[in-house]
């Protein structure tokens, strides 16, 4: 096990958590949606499932989140987010271990990443689950209207945490302008699942 700190491009702390099984065959990063961090029990479970099928489990916090890296959650923004995806696998490429293709497996937020980046990278692939994945204005749809009408005159988006004693406050303007910019939907044909010798992973 690997548990440690590295730095993105912004020179902030991030915290990774790397999980080997004894014989390793596969690679997989695992990403927590908005808000969220890598011991959360849906995270720890997905690590649990790619080590039993002998796969190296990469878990990590992103910034601007209620994990151990660096940031405040006022300032999430989906971009911020993926900008760390994407220094977590440059900072794995350059470690023994590193492997491709990989499986990018996460939830929300953190799905929206994952799907982002299969799709600029396609050939890095070898399975992908985005799960509760959101799409550009699509998931507003599913917000409470009474929610949404609040958070745009306060300029607040204010709701519990799943850590305890913890409030999440995320600057809603912001975030929304910026999560507006990433549409799963949008040139999907680039990403084909199950990706070949991938079958091992849908199982």
């Amino acid at each position: 096990m690997e548990n440690k700190f590295i730095k993105n491009r912004r020179g902030q702390k991030i915290s990774v958590l790397v999980e080997f099984p004894k014989n390793p065959r596969g690679l997989a990063f695992i990403m927590h949606g908005l808000g969220g961090f890598k011991e959360i029990p849906m995270i720890v479970a997905m690590a649990e499932a790619f080590l039993k099928k002998d796969i190296i489990a990469f878990r990590f916090d992103t910034t601007n989140s209620f994990g151990e890296s660096d940031g405040t959650y006022e300032l999430a923004t989906t971009t911020n987010y993926y900008e760390d995806l994407e220094d977590v696998i440059n900072w794995a490429k350059k470690q023994p271990w590193y492997v491709e293709p990989f499986y990018l497996i996460g939830h929300s937020t953190g799905a929206v990443c994952l799907g982002t980046y299969a799709k600029r990278h396609p050939e890095k692939i070898k399975g992908l689950a985005p799960l509760g994945g959101v799409s550009g204005e699509l998931w507003l749809k599913n917000e409470p209207k009474e929610g949404l009408k609040k958070w745009n005159k306060t300029g607040w988006k204010i709701t519990p945490s799943s850590k305890p004693g913890t409030i999440k406050k995320l600057n809603w303007h912001n975030y929304l302008k910026d999560s507006l910019d990433y549409d799963l939907l949008k040139n999907t044909e680039r990403v084909t699942t199950p990706c070949p010798k991938g079958q091992g992973f849908y199982e």
